[in-house]
């Protein structure tokens, strides 16, 4: 048996359940951009088992160039939860099913760095990709955008909102399941010999580095700290860093505070010693 095999490898795709995912943003960088929309549908090759959607507070306004593309605005996000308090519940709800996301990278980052931020570990998502799937079984494409693949393939959705989206991801795969396995004995071994392994999240060298505040700070990880504050009163601190917030030429660290049992906003250059 070679090492790391999986026993569910074997599984026949006709027995298994799915989960398709989809999550609208504020922008393409994981690090500084924020969710504004998760969607995810739980699914078998022949029903839909369960679906799920919210709209997501990003904590900052939305730029108006990504409200052209999505449509959802600030006033639409006012006063929906906060990403970090969806998590247990998106955990919850996917299980163990392998996920099955269009670009699963781009996804994928969003989400780990939104665990990063957390006190939770990231689970141990596994994603199918529907681009690449889709390249290995439908020829002559201009391109394997959701919307090209969906106007090819007669799935009708209401594009880049993350429910319709991942139900556009969740008919793509069904369709490239059908088209080769139509005797319904395919297994997830088979399904790797036209995709390769699962994706798994994985953050680039660059966005991992702007997850560091310095060499010492990193989003995510507690730490202890010497801090002064406006009065001059310098204490030790404990803290769980959530995000690097700039202001002007001054730099802060959002964290949650142990001492106070609050979130507090950290001028780092009265952070006078890391621990």
């Amino acid at each position: 048996m070679k090492t790391g095999y999986d026993p569910a490898e074997g599984m026949r795709l006709r027995d298994a359940v799915y989960c398709a995912l989809d999550i609208e943003t504020t922008g393409i960088n994981p690090v500084i951009d924020g969710i504004v929309e998760v969607g995810l549908i739980r699914f078998t090759m022949d029903r839909v088992l369960e679906t799920w959607s919210t709209l997501v507070d990003p904590g900052r306004d939305m730029p108006e160039e990504v409200v052209k593309i999505h449509h959802i605005t600030s006033d639409m996000v006012r006063g929906a939860p906060h990403i970090g308090d969806l998590l247990e519940g998106i955990s919850s709800f996917i299980g163990d099913a392998p996920l099955i996301i269009q670009n699963p990278r781009f996804d994928l980052a969003f989400m780990e760095v939104a665990y990063k931020k957390s006190t939770l570990n990231i689970p141990p998502f596994r994603a199918y990709d529907t681009v690449r799937l889709a390249r290995q079984t439908f020829a002559n494409l201009p391109n394997y955008r959701l919307s090209t693949l969906c106007e090819a393939l007669n799935i009708d959705i209401n594009y880049h909102r993350a429910l319709s989206d991942a139900q556009g991801c969740m008919e793509v795969f069904r369709q490239v399941v059908r088209f080769h396995d139509r005797g319904g004995t395919w297994s997830f071994n088979d399904l790797h010999r036209i995709h390769g392994q699962a994706v798994r999240p994985r953050l680039s060298r660059r966005e991992k580095e702007r997850l560091h505040i310095n060499n010492q700070i990193v989003i995510g990880d507690e730490v202890q700290i010497r801090y002064m504050d406006d009065a001059g009163k310098i204490t030790i601190r404990r803290i769980l860093p959530k995000e690097l917030v700039r202001n002007g030429r001054k730099s802060y660290i959002y964290a949650y505070c142990y001492l106070r049992n609050d979130d507090r906003y950290f001028n780092t250059s009265r952070i006078l010693k890391v621990f």
